[in-house]
């Protein structure tokens, strides 16, 4: 964990402060996973964080000072996708909210030496207005791959050729693009792959399984999601070359509880929620969903790359989730819920940027349990998920890339 010191600037040894302002959950993880790697060695300025959407949770977990009001909207930041939630987080409060993250940026005017903005423009235009000092812009939202839905704009991109001094794109179709134009933009890879902490552990799956994982997503849509998802499972479990050939993982998200997933799961009178035992909980699995005949999920907390990298193909109903899974190569099945994430529009352009490694079914069990049994009974399209995942989505090491620009953006500024 790092050592930060909430000690005033002035009376500390540091050189200034580098605010990393993000707003998203992926994108408080992509941050923080920047920051871990900038402490590694003796960094002399100060890091403070400000998550613009959520309650920046990622920050807290390494020990970095967390700046401003921090309340989950309604829409989870998702308000592009449907008008209605923003009207939702209007009447929740947003616009206090900003009002307040507006007065904190203005408050750190003074002692900020660089912006590191992680997620959208939005960032950017707060920083230009409210802080006038040098930028630095992670570019997680858009991609060229998505340029009909989910490309920069003309606006974004003068506004990043004029007020950022590096923008770091997710991928080498958008990084040749924004320097096309003029920006000084760099492609070192997708710090999403850096956010995975794999680990040798096997979650107690035996040899020639098939392993399905399931990520039901990490907010309270998740909840709603969870029958279609066990209605698939059980549906899978019934295709004679997978009879009692398969287990299934389900990773749980900190932000979910147990609880209500098993209020969920009584409700459908189907399956029950049984504990673990004391050493499979050291493991992760801390419960177990059961049907009969003799079907299991594991329910899997706190090992989600190892969720994903025991998996052969991913049940995926998650963001980052699923873009991680297939960058390592995991075919990944997903379906349109009600939102506010997971919609139509999204599911359509995270199919753009990651092309035939994810599959977009209806919200419908057959169809879930379909997908899921062609692709384990079709090795090509495992293939197809490692070629996609390696081009679009890069390996690990991009986060201590990312750190080394930062400091030469740093050591810059001081001749």
């Amino acid at each position: 964990m790092i050592r930060n010191s909430f000690v005033p600037l002035a009376q500390s040894n540091k050189k200034g402060v580098v605010l990393f302002l993000s707003n998203g959950h992926a994108e408080d993880l992509i941050a923080s996973t920047v920051i871990e790697k900038l402490s590694q060695e003796c960094f002399p300025w100060e890091i403070r964080a400000l998550p613009l959407v959520g309650e920046g949770r990622a920050y807290d977990e390494i020990g970095i000072k967390v700046l401003g009001p921090r309340r989950m909207m309604p829409s989870g930041g998702f308000v592009e996708f449907n008008p209605l939630w923003l009207a939702r987080d209007m009447a929740s409060g947003w616009l206090g909210v900003l009002r307040g993250q507006v007065g904190v940026l203005r408050k750190q005017r003074a002692a900020t030496r660089l912006v590191v903005c992680v997620g959208d423009i939005f960032l950017v235009i707060l920083s230009v207005f409210f802080l006038k000092k040098p930028i630095v812009f992670l570019s997680t939202a858009k991609s060229d791959y998505a340029r009909l839905y989910k490309g920069h704009y003309l606006v974004e991109k003068w506004l990043m050729k004029w007020f950022c001094q590096l923008v770091l794109s997710r991928d080498e179709l958008t990084t040749s693009s924004l320097r096309d134009f003029g920006i000084n933009a760099v492609y070192v890879g997708n710090v999403m792959m850096d956010c995975l902490k794999i680990s040798d552990e096997e979650l107690g799956i035996g040899e020639n399984r098939h392993v399905v994982g399931i990520l039901p997503g990490s907010k309270e849509e998740a909840y709603k999601n969870l029958p279609i998802i066990l209605d698939a499972v059980k549906k899978i479990s019934r295709e004679s070359f997978l009879f009692r050939k398969t287990d299934f993982l389900l990773a749980l998200a900190a932000s979910l509880s147990l609880k209500r997933l098993g209020e969920v799961v009584f409700s459908s009178r189907d399956w029950i929620l049984k504990s673990s035992a004391s050493e499979e909980k050291k493991q992760g699995i801390v419960a177990y969903l059961v049907s009969s005949p003799g079907i299991r999920i594991k329910i899997v907390e706190g090992r989600f790359a190892d969720v994903l990298n025991s998996s052969q193909v991913i049940i995926g109903l998650s963001g980052m989730g699923n873009e991680q899974a297939v960058g390592l190569g995991k075919p990944v099945v997903s379906f349109p819920t009600e939102g506010p994430q997971i919609t139509k529009k999204f599911l359509r352009i995270q199919q753009l940027i990651l092309g035939e490694a994810i599959s977009i079914v209806e919200p419908k069990a057959e169809a879930v349990a379909e997908e899921v049994s062609a692709i384990l009974s079709h090795p090509e399209k495992k293939e197809e998920a490692l070629r996609v995942g390696k081009k679009r989505m890069g390996g690990p090491g991009a986060a201590a890339q990312v750190a080394d620009l930062i400091k030469k953006e740093l050591g810059e500024q001081e001749w």
